[in-house]
């Protein structure tokens, strides 16, 4: 089978599939390979090191037409296509390969009403629904959203959450280590780690140091990089707390910086679907505090017992002076979100259910 995305550079979408390639690589009933039409990138030098079959084509557009004639070149020859994103000339190419099982599995969550941002689903939904065979969520919040945004029924999508490598999760350096790079101490810590968009919403978090500077020295740890960081550190100017902010920029061992967090935020829209660095964080037994009006974030949370759904700024403020007056309840919330993430998001579990679903969709496929 073929799995495709655009790239092998770095983001949870790679991760994800990266670790569920590696999954199958070492069982007997898959035998994957990937194609990136885009560029190479971490993953697919991690997935070279591991003997997967993998091509990059390095079209430097995903509307390059180029993709119709080099792409099905390469997609002859599986029973199965895998699509992990919506790539309007790539389904095109996969649809005229005679003979092939599609299969399309939705990572994002909701999305506005933009022409621009939902045309790619304009596209790709009529085409989907003439040739493809099954459909997944990674949540069940991915595969409503994914069922909207395509025009496709609700019923013809299953659920399959993302599968994380555990020994990946281990720190490479000790907390020690770490906190002496960034310069703590024993200031309460919080944090994220997130590519700066504005759907990721950190000023949030940026915005509730104010409201916590009677409580005694805190920190903001914000792991990765993007656009709005610009923003986001005129914002910490503008309140005063630039000094209380430390942006790590993109970094290789994420688990690295989240070991020495105190709590872990995704303040995410709706848009998220999935979260990995939610579910790696509670995995390292850092307890996560999400947002409501994010569903696929608050699939992975029992409120109060593995975590924490806010629904506003205020909750969220109130919550984090609470936690840090708390720091038993941190303790507990964080071990029994390790231990609930690692029985539910075993890679195993997540490819047993991709099988599954490539069965599905070879019977459809076959008429049966």
């Amino acid at each position: 089978m073929l799995h495709l995305l655009w790239s092998g550079g770095t983001g949870g979408l790679e991760r994800a599939v990266y670790q569920l390639v590696r999954e199958q690589l070492a069982g007997n009933n898959v035998s994957p390979s990937v194609l990136f039409p885009g560029p190479g990138g971490p993953y697919y030098d991690r997935l070279l090191e591991l003997g997967c079959p993998v091509q990059a084509l390095g079209l430097r557009r995903a509307w390059s037409p180029r993709q119709l004639t080099t792409a099905r070149r390469e997609m002859r020859g599986f029973d199965v296509h895998h699509f992990h994103a919506a790539e309007p000339l790539l389904m095109a190419a996969s649809a005229a390969c005679p003979g092939v099982a599609r299969v399309y599995t939705h990572r994002g969550g909701s999305m506005d009403r933009a022409f621009r941002r939902q045309a790619r689903f304009r596209l790709t939904g009529p085409l989907l629904r003439r040739s493809f065979h099954a459909f997944s969520g990674n949540t069940a919040h991915g595969a409503r959203s994914g069922a909207d945004l395509l025009g496709i029924d609700r019923d013809r999508f299953r659920v399959t959450y993302n599968g994380i490598e555990f020994s990946l999760l281990e720190p490479a350096r000790p907390p020690q280590e770490v906190r002496a790079e960034l310069g703590l101490a024993t200031e309460f810590v919080f944090g994220t780690a997130a590519i700066l968009k504005g759907w990721k919403r950190v000023e949030r978090l940026v915005r509730a140091l104010p409201a916590l500077r009677d409580t005694g020295p805190v920190r903001l740890v914000v792991v990765g990089d993007g656009p709005e960081r610009p923003r986001l550190t005129a914002l910490a100017r503008e309140l005063g707390v630039e000094s209380d902010v430390i942006f790590t920029g993109l970094q290789q061992h994420v688990a690295d910086y989240l070991q020495v967090m105190d709590v872990f935020c995704l303040p995410s829209s709706g848009r998220e679907s999935f979260g990995n660095a939610a579910t790696e964080a509670m995995a390292l037994g850092v307890p996560p505090v999400v947002f409501s009006d994010s569903p696929g974030l608050a699939e992975h949370i029992e409120h109060e017992q593995t975590g924490f759904i806010v629904a506003t700024q205020a909750e969220l403020e109130s919550l984090l002076r609470r936690l840090i007056a708390e720091p038993e309840t941190r303790r507990a919330v964080g071990r029994r979100a390790r231990a609930a993430i690692r029985e539910r998001y075993t890679l195993a579990r997540s490819a047993t259910a991709y099988e599954e679903l490539y069965e599905a969709a070879l019977a459809r496929r076959d008429g049966r």
